[in-house]
């Protein structure tokens, strides 16, 4: 990525809407080695929590069969945990807005070492629950400030590169955090996929402690003053998009093996090979992502949603040619992870005095989406196949756009 700086006509803000903060240890002191090392901790600490969320996916059986449940009661731990930190995010985030940032941000990763420590313990069903939904309260948290502790590291003109960097942390997991659980679940067992990522978890702890200086909290907001930020037209148009979006890429994405399978022609023993490539085209979206909305924040996320919505349609239309939907597939990977830095920015952008607060309330609608978007999407398959989720998600997409363009460029004060 080039270090270039927003555009103050198309973010609508002035540095400080990226979260910076004059409070804060000036980067210069820190110098820029420790600097991005600081960013890199928080990306990290981003990329374990996204493992820790998706990995009971590769281990299903076995925890079924050790815990003496079904899958699907397994699979309850994803959902539930996905759904905690989506709707616990703005209520804690609120309740620690007088916490430093970097203890908050150490005692978010302690809980996290802690939770997948007493997931590997767990003798029953009972106890991994509580284990995971302990880890998914951290998660919100943890999603509502890594961002804005980011841009808080670095000058305001390479706060859309940290953005970039911390949200790489979700693109790299599905690369390689979650195919690394399962694979170490295969050599031993799934506890031990769970003790991995606690290991994990004390090295960015200890990382992050080292790294990071004192940041003493932005803004002070009460969980009853959330609704207040919402009256701004532009992060409620912000939140509308990110629901939007989700909602069709989830309503699509969790049922695109089923797709490509049956619909697309794709032998079964790719499908695990494209989604690969799929998170390989995800972590050059994330950057690209980033590098374009520095220049002009609108257009690239208008251009990513329509980018979506296009692709999802003409994966149905192209059929089973093959080089085809691996092309369509890599323009989907690409245009959707470039959304999540996008539309952060929009909402540092759109509530430059409560950064943390609005992002928890991004948090909340992205985390639900997810949830919504999958029962959605599950109705749409068993009623009429895998192809009407495409269309589906392209409908959500379109809906996106269309909201986006009540966005209002603001110039700065």
């Amino acid at each position: 990525m080039t270090p270039s700086s927003p555009s103050r006509q198309e973010t609508g803000a002035e540095p400080a809407a990226t979260g910076a903060d004059p409070s804060a240890p000036s980067p210069a002191l820190l110098g820029p080695v420790r600097r991005w090392f600081a960013v890199a901790a928080v990306g990290t600490g981003v990329f374990a929590f996204t493992t820790t969320e998706m990995v009971p996916i590769g281990l299903l059986p076995a925890m079924s069969g050790d815990l003496r449940v079904s899958e699907g009661t397994v699979g309850l731990s994803v959902t539930l945990y996905g759904a905690i930190a989506g709707v616990f995010a703005p209520v804690l985030t609120a309740a620690t807005r007088r916490v430093d940032r970097r203890l908050l941000l150490l005692l978010v990763l302690a809980v996290f070492v802690a939770g997948n420590a007493f997931t590997a313990l767990s003798s029953s069903y009972g106890v991994l629950m509580v284990s995971r939904l302990l880890t998914g309260f951290a998660h919100g948290v943890m999603w509502s400030i890594a961002a804005s502790i980011a841009v808080r590291l670095v000058p305001p003109a390479q706060s859309v590169r940290a953005t970039a960097v911390v949200f790489s942390g979700i693109s790299i997991a599905s690369v390689v955090g979650v195919p690394f659980g399962t694979f170490v679940g295969g050599l031993s067992n799934w506890r031990t996929a769970f003790w991995s990522i606690a290991a994990i978890g004390v090295l960015i702890l200890g990382t992050a402690a080292f790294l990071l200086p004192p940041m003493a909290p932005r803004a002070v907001v009460r969980l009853a003053e959330l609704p207040r930020l919402l009256r701004d037209r532009n992060l409620r148009i912000a939140t509308l998009v990110t629901a939007a979006m989700v909602t069709g890429h989830f309503a699509a994405y969790t049922y695109v093996a089923p797709f490509l399978e049956r619909d697309a022609g794709i032998p079964s023993h790719w499908v695990s090979g494209l989604l690969l490539l799929y998170g390989v085209a995800g972590v050059v979206g994330n950057f690209a992502g980033g590098a374009a909305a520095a220049r002009a924040l609108r257009a690239t996320t208008l251009t990513c949603v329509l980018l979506l919505a296009t692709a999802v349609v003409l994966l149905v239309a192209n059929g089973s040619w093959h080089p085809g939907t691996v092309f369509l597939l890599l323009v989907w990977g690409i245009a959707y992870t470039a959304l999540p830095v996008c539309l952060q920015t929009l909402v540092f952008a759109s509530a430059p005095k409560a950064a943390e607060a609005a992002t928890s309330l991004y948090i909340c609608a992205f985390n639900v989406s997810i949830a919504l978007g999958a029962l959605v999407g599950g109705w749409f398959v068993d009623a009429s196949g895998p192809s009407s989720v495409m269309f589906l998600g392209a409908g959500f997409s379109l809906l996106a756009a269309l909201l986006m363009t009540g966005y209002r460029v603001r110039r700065p004060e």
